[in-house]
Formats: C-alpha cells, sequence, structure tokens
C-alpha cells in the first residue's frame, strides 16, 4: 500500500473587499448646480458625466443636475462625444 502526501497547506487568498462609495443626496446636488450642466434650464434630473455604461462610478463626483431633455439626449455617451455631435445623435462614439 502506498502512501499519498498531503499538499503543502496554502495560505487562504486574501479576497480584495469593495469599497463602498460615499452616498450622496439628490436634493444636494440639485441645490448645488441649481439648474441643469449643460444647457442652464431648470434641473429635473441627475447624470453621470461618464456613464456607468461606460465605465463611470456612482459617486458624487460624476454626477450632475440636468434637465429632462439633455439628459435623454446625452444617453450613454460621453461628454466630449455628446458636446462634439453639438447635444443630438448621430455621435461620434457609435452608442
Amino acid at each position: 500500500m502506498t502512501r499519498h502526501r498531503k499538499p503543502p497547506s496554502r495560505p487562504a487568498l486574501q479576497v480584495a473587499r469593495r469599497v463602498r462609495p460615499a452616498p450622496y443626496s439628490r436634493r444636494e446636488i440639485l441645490t448645488r448646480w441649481a439648474g441643469c450642466t449643460y444647457c442652464n434650464g431648470p434641473a429635473e434630473e441627475l447624470d453621470h458625466v461618464l456613464p456607468l455604461a461606460r465605465g463611470g462610478r456612482d459617486v458624487a463626483a460624476n454626477i450632475v443636475a440636468a434637465c429632462r431633455d439633455c439628459n435623454a439626449s446625452k444617453y450613454t455617451h460621453t461628454l466630449a462625444c455628446w458636446a462634439t455631435a453639438g447635444g443630438s445623435a448621430p455621435c461620434v462614439c457609435d452608442s
């Protein structure tokens, strides 16, 4: 009968914990911007400057106040791409 040796035990791998971003207040952001960031109209919504679909983060530093029309036309475009197209489709970033 042959004996099988146990492989040497390895230290458990440390799994990095995901750090949650600090919460932000919708009211605070709308008050800070006091109107649409893009057209100075009345702000009703929050917009991610770098969209979540493009790798943006859901943090206060990436969020601005926007009117419904600007937010809808920007959609998932980056700010540079959206501005290059004059705030309307078609956009050059293929989204």
